[in-house]
């Protein structure tokens, strides 16, 4: 699963990677700073979009924004 964010720095990667490891702790997390969307790519987890919405509150809740990036996978 890969969630757009808007981190923009490591301190803000830090933030978003605990707070979504508090909800999925087995999941596995990188974000990538050095990309346009800033993207979190997360391994573990069903693609779908129950799982998404659960990622994007806890990023949320870290005071962050993030959006599913679906690629076509808006119906599972």
């Amino acid at each position: 699963m890969d969630i757009k964010t808007n981190a923009k720095c490591q301190d803000c990667v830090a933030a978003i990677k605990q707070a979504v490891k508090r909800k999925f702790p087995d999941a596995d997390l990188k974000l990538v700073l050095e990309t346009t969307d800033k993207v979190l790519h997360i391994h573990g987890l069903p693609e779908d979009s129950e799982h998404a919405a659960q990622v994007e509150s806890a990023i949320k809740e870290a005071g962050f924004q993030g959006s599913w990036l679906t690629r076509g996978l808006e119906n599972k």
